[in-house]
């Protein structure tokens, strides 16, 4: 008789007497995951006192992802990232794609803590992120067309201070690791560069000499407007609520539960309102609504006539 995957409270238990045990909780994995389910429970772990004295080890450039943790209960660790599969991770609710909001799922406050920090901007943050990776082992699926990156900078630069962000695109000395995909060439960044008005977040890190994870982070919570396609990176942009996000979402395992009822309904309170687009008739269609967008007091305003794509996209 096979053996029972062991249950969320079993795994809590056994998380709690390795913390008690060893005295530390390493993470192990890929970025998106430790965003979505690690993060929330090492929160967790800090609100219930239980980090006292005992240590987290997770991947080099993650210390501004933990601030709530004390400099004695942080370790970095050399290494890279990999997938691993559920089976084998130690923390409970441990899968983006069936996790569902636990008590021991509580999300640190990025917004509240990084707002004021950092970059300036004159006017409302459009955040564009996008990837151009191997998925699924067959090539590039979900990105951000030129096309639409082009629609994009030139009906919002002027309305919106732009920032686009290809995270592979900074070198090795990122100071941060990676996750194991095979990036592809992708002429989004000379696009993005023809733009003087643009800023790119990775550019802008390597000539500054800029942390990468605490500048993004920093730059994140001053933005109530994002623009992005499927995978771990768009996890983070579900921390931060009270916001518009346009998903692109082609293939992956996020879909449905993910988005309707697991991470992305809890990683911020209140959460994004999500428009997920499953192909490019929907995208421009989401691109359109962007174009009608505006903000005020941070809070996003959509013109009138836009209620049926917004009722069509949002998840």
């Amino acid at each position: 008789m096979a053996q029972l995957a062991p249950t969320n409270q079993e795994l809590l238990d056994q998380s709690l007497q390795q913390l008690r045990n060893t005295g530390q909780i390493e993470y192990t994995g890929e970025f998106g995951a430790e965003i979505t389910t690690f993060i929330p429970f090492v929160f967790w772990l800090k609100q219930q006192s239980l980090l006292a004295g005992r240590r987290v080890i997770t991947y080099r450039g993650m210390r501004p992802y933990y601030y709530f943790l004390d400099d004695s209960e942080f370790v970095e660790k050399a290494g890279n990232r990999h997938w691993l599969p559920p089976p084998e991770r130690d923390w409970p609710s441990n899968s983006s794609y069936t996790a569902v909001r636990e008590p021991w799922h509580r999300m640190p406050d990025y917004r509240g803590q990084y707002r004021d920090q950092g970059r300036t901007f004159q006017r409302p943050v459009l955040f564009i992120q996008n990837k151009f990776t191997v998925e699924f082992d067959q090539g590039p699926i979900n990105f951000l067309p030129l096309d639409v990156l082009d629609r994009l900078f030139k009906s919002s630069v002027g309305r919106f201070d732009v920032v686009y962000s290809r995270p592979r695109a900074l070198r090795d000395e990122a100071g941060y690791t990676l996750d194991e995909n095979s990036d592809c060439t992708y002429p989004d960044l000379n696009l993005a560069r023809r733009y003087p008005e643009v800023l790119v977040l990775e550019d802008w890190c390597e000539k500054q000499s800029l942390p990468y994870n605490l500048t993004k982070l920093q730059m994140l919570a001053k933005s109530r407007l994002f623009v992005t396609v499927q995978g771990g990176g768009a996890h983070l942009l579900a921390c931060f609520g009270d916001s518009l996000l346009l998903l692109l979402h082609k293939e992956g395992f996020e879909f449905p539960h993910a988005y309707s009822n697991g991470p992305y309904k809890y990683l911020a309170d209140p959460p994004p309102l999500l428009l997920l687009a499953q192909n490019h008739e929907q995208l421009h269609q989401g691109v359109r609504l962007i174009e009608a967008v505006w903000i005020e007091n941070d809070q996003i305003k959509v013109a009138g006539n836009f209620a049926p794509v917004l009722k069509a996209l949002r998840l």
